[in-house]
């Protein structure tokens, strides 16, 4: 008996050409995303969210195994 994730994988394509299709509405969404400007603020902001990001990441890891901090 073969187990399989496919019917769990229906975001995944089946061939690497298939899944660069899949992937180019995201793509385009993200360069636009990139290509916009932000003011001084938003760049502070997003900047202090990051940081609450790595904390909570680094939050759920095994001592010896952060991504962002020592210990």
């Amino acid at each position: 008996m073969k187990h399989t994730f496919a019917p769990y994988l229906k975001h995944l394509g089946k061939t690497p050409e298939e899944q660069l299709e899949k992937n180019k509405p995201l793509m385009t969404w993200l360069q636009q995303k990139m290509e916009e400007k932000v003011t001084e603020e938003e760049a502070e902001e997003n900047s202090k969210n990051w940081e609450i990001v790595k904390e909570i990441i680094d939050s759920n890891r095994p001592s010896g195994q952060k991504l962002f901090t020592r210990g």
